[in-house]
């Protein structure tokens, strides 16, 4: 039979754990397949009612104006006529005694836009923003990157002849900034760094804005989700992915004086025969040496709704001594 206590606050104890988890995808099945639907969207500076705005991804559809526009607005505002921002100048104020003494002086130079910015860091981005140009945007869905991809482990690679002879690598530099470099035959890495785009760690958005050579080849990678443009099987990615996991402990306390007593029918002379009103305990339970046991803890919500049961390895006396702590911990 059950019997209840209220915990109070130093009883329960919350330990927040930050855990990672580590993936690789590669090819078609895993990419874009249910049980993951990363994403790889093309975007073009295009007119909404142009005929080359067309449908673009994988997974979930988008137009490819859209796709733009969206990287465009979110991520690149304050960044548009250079690399280093697009800057305001405004005003600082001093508090006074009242309104009539506050003291405004500047200039003060801010960024005119909240654009994610990944780093305390000066942040340097570049966005193309001629007619007809191009960037990709790689989405990886929430149910992957929890709360957010871990720095220093995004890694796209592509083994198919883009914009190098044998692919490409592109991996973050732990501020927000996606880096390629070639790959050799044997898969090494090969040239210097170049910046190509940059990653939102929070959303598990990665945009590619620009590129080797040519410019705008690897913000031309969305071109493979297009018929002929491309095999998303020669695609890999790894990243790690963050989650907090609270850890729950539940410090149950029996006093030395409590749950002396039971009320299991089991116990009663006459139990669940014809004298089930029957009240009358067995001589050896109403006994000082009686001492009840308990084999398992259940825990209730403030609606007295059981959320949790932790079951003893083995039935525990309740001492008569000395106050008896059973600790219970579960992780959410």
């Amino acid at each position: 039979m059950s019997a209840f206590k209220q915990f109070t606050t130093k009883d329960v104890i919350q330990t927040p754990f930050i855990a990672d988890k580590g993936w690789i995808l590669s090819g078609s099945s895993e990419i874009t397949g249910s049980q993951y639907g990363l994403n790889i969207y093309f975007g073009r500076n295009v007119h909404y009612s142009s005929s080359l705005n067309t449908q673009t991804g994988f997974v979930y559809s988008s137009s490819l104006n859209s796709v733009y526009n969206s990287a465009k607005h979110l991520y690149y505002t304050n960044f548009l006529t250079q690399s280093t921002g697009d800057n305001a100048t405004t005003q600082s104020v001093t508090p006074g005694a009242t309104r009539e003494d506050d003291y405004f002086f500047g200039p003060i130079i801010a960024p005119r836009f909240d654009n994610y910015l990944q780093s305390t860091l000066e942040q340097k981005r570049f966005f193309p923003t001629s007619s007809n140009d191009v960037i990709t945007t790689l989405a990886i869905p929430q149910k992957l990157f929890g709360e957010g991809i871990v720095t220093y482990t995004f890694r796209f690679t592509y083994t198919e002849s883009i914009s190098f002879p044998t692919g490409f690598l592109i991996e973050d530099d732990g501020e927000g900034n996606l880096i390629s470099s070639s790959i050799t035959s044997s898969g090494g890495d090969l040239n210097t760094s170049l910046v190509v785009g940059q990653i939102f760690y929070n959303q598990g958005i990665a945009v590619l804005t620009t590129g080797s050579n040519n410019g705008s080849a690897l913000a031309g990678l969305g071109k493979i989700t297009s018929a002929g443009g491309g095999n998303i099987d020669n695609a890999k990615f790894e990243f790690s992915s963050s989650i907090t996991i609270y850890k729950q402990q539940y410090k149950c306390t029996i006093l030395e004086n409590e749950f002396g007593y039971s009320t299991n029918p089991t116990l009663l002379k006459n139990s669940g025969g014809t004298g089930s009103y029957n009240v009358e305990y067995y001589d050896y339970v109403t006994s000082s040496f009686f001492e009840p046991y308990v084999t398992c803890v259940g825990l209730y919500n403030e609606n007295t709704e059981l959320v949790a049961v932790g079951k003893l390895s083995f039935p525990l006396p309740i001492s008569q001594f000395t106050d008896t702590t059973i600790i219970v911990n579960y992780d959410v």
